[in-house]
C-alpha cells in the first residue's frame, strides 16, 4: 500500500501518525505528549455544573442504597450531592426520568494490543496461534489503533475504567502509542507495562524502558493526572518465568501496582502462600483467573486485600484444564471468604466488550446447583454481580476512594441506561434489571470525571468511524506483513 492513509483525517498521513505517536524519546515523544495534551482531556466536552434529574439510581453505596427517583448534582468533575430531590440554582438540569443510573463499570484485565484480530478465531486457529503469528508484525501505529478501538468500544459499552494489560511490549514506541491512545480517550484507567510475548524465562522485561515510560508520561504536569496511571504486568512465578522477583522488586521500589496471571492450569499455578511469605502480596496486586487457588491462597488474598480478576467467557473456554465446577466453586469460595472479586474481558477475541454479559455469565454460574463442597452456600445475588463490575473493580485499582459508586465527594464516573427501550421494560427490581436486561446499545450517556464521553447514544470523545477505519487498515497491514496463512484475501483493503 502507499504511504498515504486514505482513512486518516484530512492532512494526517500515515507518516505523520507514526511521527506523532511512535517516538521513543526526544522530539517524537514530545510530539506524542503534546498531541495527547491537545486532543485528550481538554478536547472532551465538559459537563460543568449540572443535575441529573429524576433517574432511577443504583448508587452501589450501601449507605445511600437505591433511589426510585432521585437527583445527582455534579460540579467540577465531582459528585456534590445525591438525594430524592435537589434544587441547585445555576446548574443545568438534565432530564433523566426515563433513565437507569449506575456507576461506570470497571474492567480489570484487558490485553488491548491484540484487539485487531478479535474476529479471526476459527477451528484450528486459536488465540495463541494468532498471538504467535501476528504479534510481532504490529507497528506502533497498529498498537495505537488497537487501543483506540478498545477505548471507543469501552465508552460505548458504559465502561469508565480500563486495565491495559500490555503483555507484548515490542518497543518504547509501541508503549508511547498505547499510552497516548489511552490518555486521549478521556477514560480512567491504567497502563500496565510488561515484556514481549514470548520473552525468555531468564530475561526481565525492558526495565529501563519501563521506568522511562513512567517518567515521561506520568511524571506530573499533565491533564491526565489522577485519571490514567501506570503499573507493571509481571510474569507470574507459576510455569517457566525465573525473573519475577526482580520485576516485582522494581515495581515495589518505584511504588507501582502489579497485575499478573494466577494460572489456568496446575503447571502454571502461582503459589500465593510462598509469595506472601516473601512479602510480595499487597492490596496493590491483582491476580488474574486464579481458579486453582487453595484455601491458604485465598486466605492470603482476603488478608492482604489483593484482588482476583475473572473473565467468565475465558474461564469456561479452559474447562478442559480444570472442571466447570471449579469455576463455580472458586468464585463462590472467594466471594464468601472475603476476596475482592472483579470482572474482566482478557482479550476481545475471547470475550465481547460487554460488562453486562460478564455479569450475566457470573449470575448464571453462581446460582446453579454445583456438585461441589460449596453446595448449600448462599447463591450470588444481582447486587453482588453489580459490585464485581463496579466498586470491586475500583477497589482492585486502588480507586475505591474516588470512583466505583455514586457517592458525594467521589469523581463523577456515571452511566445512564435507557429504561424505556424495548427489552428493558418493565423495570421491577433495579439491580436485577441492570444485570439481566441491558446491552451496550441501551447505554445512553457515559460520564468520566464529570465530562460527557457519550451522550444521547453518540460518542463525543472519539470519532467512531475514524477508529473503525483505522483498525480495519491496521489489521490488513499486519496480515500483509505476516504473510503465509495469515495474509488477507486478494482484492485489496476490506471495507469493514
Amino acid at each position: 500500500m502507499s504511504d498515504t492513509n486514505s482513512t486518516a483525517p484530512k492532512g494526517l498521513s500515515r507518516r505523520g501518525l507514526l511521527m506523532g505517536t511512535a517516538g521513543l524519546v526526544g522530539a517524537g515523544l514530545v510530539a506524542a505528549r503534546a498531541k495527547a495534551q491537545e486532543t485528550g482531556a481538554s478536547a472532551i466536552p465538559s459537563g460543568g455544573n449540572y443535575v441529573l434529574k429524576g433517574g432511577m439510581i443504583a448508587t452501589m453505596d450501601p449507605e445511600l442504597g437505591n433511589l426510585r427517583a432521585g437527583d445527582i448534582h455534579v460540579q467540577d468533575g465531582r459528585i456534590v450531592a445525591v438525594a430524592a430531590s435537589l434544587d441547585v440554582p445555576g446548574a443545568e438540569v438534565i432530564d433523566c426520568s426515563t433513565m437507569l443510573i449506575m456507576p461506570g463499570m470497571v474492567e480489570t484485565h484487558w490485553h488491548m494490543w491484540n484487539s485487531l484480530f478479535k474476529n479471526m478465531i476459527i477451528p484450528g486457529r486459536g488465540y495463541v496461534d494468532l498471538k504467535r503469528g501476528l504479534g510481532h508484525h504490529h507497528q506502533p501505529e497498529d498498537y495505537y489503533n488497537a487501543v483506540r478501538l478498545c477505548m471507543a468500544e469501552a465508552i460505548d459499552a458504559g465502561i469508565t475504567t480500563v486495565m491495559n494489560y500490555a503483555h507484548n511490549t515490542l518497543s518504547g514506541a509501541h508503549v508511547d502509542a498505547e499510552i497516548r491512545a489511552m490518555v486521549e480517550s478521556g477514560l480512567r484507567g491504567r497502563y500496565a507495562y510488561g515484556g514481549a510475548d514470548p520473552t525468555p524465562s531468564e530475561q526481565t522485561m525492558d526495565l529501563q524502558d519501563a521506568l522511562r515510560a513512567n517518567r515521561d508520561w506520568f511524571g506530573g504536569g499533565n491533564e491526565w493526572d489522577g485519571r490514567v496511571d501506570y503499573g507493571f504486568s509481571v510474569r507470574a512465578p507459576g510455569g517457566l518465568p525465573l525473573v519475577w522477583r526482580e520485576e516485582l522488586g522494581v515495581a515495589r521500589d518505584n511504588n507501582l501496582p502489579v497485575i499478573l496471571h494466577g494460572g489456568q492450569s496446575p503447571a502454571a499455578k502461582v503459589d500465593v502462600v510462598e509469595m506472601d511469605r516473601e512479602g510480595w502480596v499487597t492490596e496493590r496486586m491483582i491476580f488474574v483467573h486464579s481458579l486453582l487457588f487453595t484455601a491458604e491462597d485465598r486466605a492470603v488474598l482476603a488478608r492482604t486485600g489483593a484482588s482476583n480478576s475473572i473473565s467468565l467467557g475465558n474461564e469456561f473456554a479452559h474447562i478442559h484444564r480444570t472442571r466447570e465446577a471449579d469455576v463455580v466453586q472458586q468464585m463462590m469460595l472467594q466471594m464468601n471468604e472475603g476476596v475482592n472479586v472483579c470482572l474482566s474481558f482478557d482479550a476481545t477475541s475471547l470475550n465481547r466488550v460487554s460488562m453486562f454479559e460478564q455479569m450475566r455469565l457470573c449470575y448464571a454460574t453462581l446460582i446453579g446447583e454445583a456438585e461441589s463442597p460449596t453446595a448449600g452456600f448462599e447463591r450470588a445475588t444481582p447486587t453482588q454481580c453489580l459490585e464485581m463490575a463496579t466498586i470491586n473493580g475500583a477497589r482492585a485499582f486502588g480507586f475505591g476512594g474516588h470512583s466505583g459508586s455514586i457517592t458525594p465527594g467521589k469523581q463523577a464516573d456515571i452511566i445512564l441506561i435507557r429504561g424505556n427501550d424495548l427489552g428493558m421494560a418493565p423495570v421491577a427490581d433495579l439491580h436485577s434489571t441492570l444485570v439481566h436486561s441491558p446491552d451496550n446499545r441501551n447505554v445512553d450517556t457515559v460520564i468520566v470525571d464529570g465530562k460527557f464521553l457519550k451522550r444521547g447514544g453518540r460518542l463525543l470523545s472519539v470519532d467512531a468511524e475514524e477508529v473503525r477505519a483505522r483498525a480495519v487498515e491496521s489489521l490488513y497491514n499486519v496480515r500483509m506483513r505476516a504473510g503465509g496463512d495469515f495474509a488477507p484475501e486478494e482484492g485489496g483493503l476490506p471495507r469493514m
